[in-house]
C-alpha cells in the first residue's frame, strides 16, 4: 500500500513539473465541408501537420453536403438549338437544386459547432454564408479571445459579412470591394492602392492569381513569435500566389509577403502572404498559401515545411499568444524548397 501511495505521489509530482504545453494540448477545431478547393485532402493534411507537432488535439466539423449534380455545360455561341436545350437543362437544374436545399434545410440548422469548446479554429471553409445564430456564435468566440487561422480559399468566403471581413482584413474579392491591398517593399507594411497604382492593368482590378509556381517568401516582422527563427527569405514549394486582394489595411499586420512575378501571370507587386489582425480580444492569422485543387496529385503547397511551420505556429499563437514550437528540421532555404509529408517532419521535441 505504501509503495502504491509513493508511486502515486511520484507520478503526481512528475505531472506537476511538466511545462503547461506538455501537459495540456491546444484544442483545435477545423471547419470544412464546403469549398471550391479539395477541402477533404486539405483538412487531412492540415490535421496531420498539427497533430505531428504533439502540441494539438484536433476535431473536424464538416458542413452538410451541398447539391452535387454538376451544372449543364454552356453551348458554343451562335448555336440556337444548343442554347435552347441549355436553357431548359438549366431550368431543370435550378429546380432540382432548390428542392435539394429545401429538403436539407434542417441539416444546416443542426450544424452548429460549439466554438467555445476550443481554443482556436482553423478555417478551411469557402461556401454558403452561415445563418445568423452561427455567425453570431463565431463572432463571439473570436471577440472573446478565441483564435482563428484562415487557410488559402477561406479568405474567399463571406463577402457580405462585415465582421468576417474585419477579421481577415483583405481577401479574394471583386474589383469594387474595399481597397486593393499590397505590401510596400521598403516598409514591409500593408498599403491601400487605387486602380491607377496597379502596375499591370490589363487583367482588371479584382483578386486573382497566375500559374502555380515556386516563389520566395520574405519575412516582414522577424520579431513576431510566429516568425522568430525563420530565414529572412525562403522558397515556398509550388502554390498559387494570390494578388490584388481587397479590403482594408487599417489594422492589418503583415508577417510575410511575396513578389508576384509578371512572367507567372503575377501583378509585378509585393503581395501579402501571411498576416494577422486583432478582433476584440481574439487573434486572427490569415495565409493565402495552401492550394489543393480537386484532382490535384501534387501536395507541395501543403507539405512544404515552410507552410507547415507557419500553420502550426499560427495556430499556437492565435490560441495562446505564445509560440513554443521550434523551427523544424528541413526548413526551406532561399535556394531550395523542402517538401516533407507531415508525419515525417522533425519538430525537434
Amino acid at each position: 500500500m505504501k509503495s502504491l501511495l509513493q508511486l502515486g505521489l511520484f507520478s503526481l509530482l512528475a505531472l506537476l513539473t511538466l511545462p503547461l504545453e506538455a501537459a495540456e494540448k491546444i484544442r483545435v477545431l477545423i471547419l470544412d465541408g464546403r469549398n471550391n478547393h479539395d477541402w477533404v485532402r486539405t483538412t487531412e493534411s492540415t490535421k496531420a501537420t498539427l497533430e505531428a507537432t504533439g502540441r494539438f488535439t484536433v476535431t473536424v466539423a464538416t458542413a452538410p453536403a451541398g447539391f452535387a449534380k454538376a451544372k449543364p455545360g454552356r453551348p458554343k455561341a451562335g448555336d440556337a438549338a444548343a442554347k435552347k436545350a441549355f436553357d431548359a437543362a438549366m431550368k431543370e437544374w435550378n429546380a432540382e437544386e432548390a428542392a435539394f436545399v429545401k429538403a436539407h434545410a434542417a441539416e444546416w440548422e443542426q450544424w452548429a459547432p460549439k466554438f467555445a469548446d476550443y481554443q482556436v479554429i482553423v478555417n478551411n471553409y469557402n461556401g454558403p454564408e452561415w445563418g445568423t445564430a452561427m455567425k453570431d456564435s463565431f463572432t463571439e468566440f473570436v471577440m472573446n479571445g478565441g483564435g482563428l487561422v484562415n487557410v488559402h480559399a477561406a479568405n474567399n468566403a463571406f463577402t457580405g459579412w462585415d465582421n468576417f471581413n474585419e477579421m481577415i482584413c483583405c481577401g479574394w474579392r471583386g474589383a469594387t470591394f474595399g481597397k486593393r491591398i499590397a505590401v510596400d517593399d521598403k516598409t514591409g507594411q500593408a498599403v491601400a492602392l487605387v486602380d491607377a497604382d496597379e502596375k499591370i492593368q490589363g487583367k482588371g482590378f479584382g483578386s486573382g492569381h497566375g500559374a502555380k509556381h515556386v516563389f520566395t517568401l520574405k519575412t516582414r516582422d522577424a520579431s513576431h513569435p510566429i516568425m522568430q527563427g525563420l530565414p529572412a527569405e525562403w522558397l515556398h514549394a509550388t502554390d498559387e500566389l494570390y494578388g490584388r486582394m481587397r479590403g482594408s489595411a487599417d489594422h492589418m499586420h503583415v508577417l510575410s509577403s511575396s513578389f508576384s512575378k509578371p512572367e507567372f501571370g503575377g501583378t509585378d507587386m509585393h503581395e501579402p502572404m501571411v498576416w494577422y489582425a486583432p478582433f476584440g480580444k481574439g487573434r486572427v492569422v490569415t495565409t493565402s498559401m495552401g492550394h489543393m485543387w480537386t484532382g490535384d496529385t501534387n501536395f507541395d503547397a501543403l507539405h512544404c515545411v515552410g507552410f507547415q511551420t507557419i500553420l502550426a505556429r499560427s495556430a499556437e499563437w492565435a490560441a495562446t499568444d505564445k509560440v513554443t514550437l521550434t523551427v523544424p528540421e528541413g526548413f526551406p532555404t532561399l535556394d531550395k524548397t523542402s517538401v516533407i509529408e507531415p508525419a515525417k517532419v522533425n519538430w525537434k521535441k
